[in-house]
C-alpha cells in the first residue's frame, strides 16, 4: 500500500495505540449510532482528541508526502503517549516536515466573502468542536446563511485546492456571488476567473440529493468533511455512515455516464432512484429508461442494429412485424419468445439505440459495441470504456478508514 493511501485505523494500529478489535468494535458502532468513526474512537475512550486530530492531521501530511509513514507512526506514538499536540510533538523531536501547498479554510472564505462575521465565526468553531460536527452542518443549524451559500464557499474551497483559481479569486468571486445573488459558477465566469463548468466538483452529491438517497445538508456535510480530510466525496459519506458502498458504486458508474453525455443528470436520478429504492438491477433499470423514453422510429432502429450486426437474420421480419410495428418493449418480448435473442444482447440493443437516439452513437458505431459486448459477454457502457470511447472519470474508492 503507497504510504499516501495509509487509513486512520491503520495509523492508529500500527501505531500501537489500537489493536483490531477494538477498531472493528468501534466502526460497528459507529454504523449503528451514524456517528464518524473518529468521534466515536474518541467517546469510547479508545483515543484522546490530541490522538484523533494528530491521526487526521498525519493522514493529510503523508497525502502531500510532507512525511514519510515511519516518521508519522513515531509522531503519532509521542502524541499518544504524552498526550501532546502533534506540533508540540513535531518540535519536540525536531521532524522536518515538507512545505505543504497552500489551501484555504472555510471559516476564512465565509469571513471574507462577507458571509459571516469573525466572532459569529469563533462562536460556530466552538460549538462544531464541542458538537463534533463539521462546521458548515453547525452553521446551517442556526440558519445564519443559506444552503446556495455554503454549497458556493465549498465549491470555492474545492477550486482553490485543486488550483483552478488564486484564494483572492475565490474571495472576490464570492462577495460578488453574495452581492449580485447569483451563483458561484456566474460569479467566476463574469469575473473571468474560471469558465470551465463547475459541476463536476459537486456531481455525485447532487446525483444524490435528486435519486431521494441523501439530503442536501448531508450533502454539504460530506463535503466539508471531504475537504478537511482531503479525500473523495463519495468516500466521506460511506464513513458518515449517508449511503451504502453498493449505491456509491452505481452511483459513480452512472455519474460517469453523466460526464460523459450517455444519460442526462435527471436520467441517472432516475437509474439510481430504481436501484437503490426499488430492487431495479442497473441493466434493467437503463432497459426500463430506453423503452419509457422510445419512438416508433426506436423500434425500427434496434431492428436495424440486431439485423446489420448478425444478431438476428433478417428472413424472420415476418415473425415479428404485423402490419405495423411493435412498439419498442412488445418488440423485445415477441424476440425473447421466438428464441431469437437472448436477455443479454437485448438489454444491450436497447442500450445502444438509446445512444444512437441521443446522438452518442451512429449506426456503425453501435454494431461495433453491440458485437464487442456479444464477443465479450459485457454490458455496452463497459465496452464503451474498453473501445476508449468515454472519457474513465470514476474514482477508485479507498476502505472506510
Amino acid at each position: 500500500m503507497a504510504q499516501n493511501a495509509v487509513k486512520l485505523g491503520e495509523l492508529l494500529i500500527r501505531s500501537g495505540i489500537l489493536t483490531s478489535q477494538q477498531l472493528l468494535e468501534s466502526i460497528e458502532l459507529a454504523k449503528q449510532t451514524g456517528t464518524p468513526i473518529g468521534r466515536m474512537l474518541v467517546m469510547c475512550g479508545a483515543v484522546s482528541e490530541n490522538v484523533l486530530h494528530g491521526s487526521v492531521q498525519i493522514q493529510s501530511m503523508l497525502r502531500e508526502n510532507q512525511l514519510d509513514l515511519d516518521a508519522a507512526i513515531k509522531l503519532l506514538m509521542l502524541v499518544a503517549n504524552e498526550d501532546i499536540s502533534l506540533q508540540d510533538a513535531i518540535v519536540k523531536t525536531g521532524s522536518t516536515v515538507e512545505q505543504k501547498r497552500s489551501t484555504v479554510k472555510l471559516g476564512e472564505l465565509l469571513v471574507e466573502g462577507g458571509f459571516l462575521l469573525p466572532d459569529e465565526l469563533e462562536k460556530f468553531l466552538a460549538d462544531s468542536a464541542d458538537a463534533g460536527l463539521p462546521l458548515g452542518r453547525i452553521i446551517l443549524l442556526y440558519g445564519t446563511i443559506s444552503k446556495e451559500s455554503l454549497s458556493g464557499c465549498l465549491t470555492a474551497q474545492v477550486l482553490v485546492r485543486d488550483g483552478k483559481v488564486t484564494r483572492e479569486q475565490a474571495i472576490k468571486a464570492l462577495q460578488t456571488m453574495r452581492r449580485r445573488r447569483v451563483d458561484l459558477e456566474s460569479s467566476l465566469r463574469e469575473l473571468g476567473y474560471y469558465r470551465l463548468p463547475l459541476r463536476p466538483h459537486t456531481l455525485i452529491g447532487e446525483l444524490c440529493i435528486n435519486a431521494g438517497l441523501i439530503d442536501e445538508e448531508n450533502v454539504l456535510s460530506a463535503l466539508e468533511t471531504a475537504l478537511e480530510q482531503e479525500i473523495p466525496v463519495g468516500q466521506a459519506m460511506i464513513q458518515r455512515g449517508l449511503i451504502s458502498r453498493v449505491d456509491l458504486e452505481l452511483a459513480l458508474e452512472l455519474q460517469e455516464m453523466v460526464v460523459n453525455k450517455t444519460l442526462t443528470q435527471d436520467q441517472a436520478a432516475e437509474v439510481l432512484t430504481k436501484v437503490s429504492q426499488k430492487g431495479f438491477s442497473p441493466t434493467t433499470a437503463l432497459t426500463e429508461l430506453a423503452i419509457r423514453t422510445a419512438t416508433t422510429d426506436d423500434t425500427r432502429g434496434v431492428w436495424q442494429l440486431l439485423t446489420a450486426s448478425g444478431a438476428i437474420a433478417k428472413d424472420v421480419r415476418h415473425a415479428i412485424f404485423s402490419e405495423s410495428p411493435p412498439g419498442l418493449a412488445e418488440l423485445g418480448q415477441k424476440l425473447l419468445q421466438a428464441e431469437l435473442i437472448d436477455e443479454f444482447t437485448l438489454h444491450n440493443a436497447f442500450r445502444c439505440q438509446f445512444l444512437m437516439r441521443t446522438g452518442f452513437l451512429v449506426l456503425e458505431q453501435a454494431i461495433i459495441v453491440l458485437n464487442h459486448c456479444r464477443s465479450r459477454r459485457i454490458a455496452a457502457d463497459i465496452a464503451l470504456r474498453e473501445l476508449n470511447w468515454i472519457a474513465q472519470t470514476r474514482m477508485q474508492l479507498d476502505s472506510e478508514v
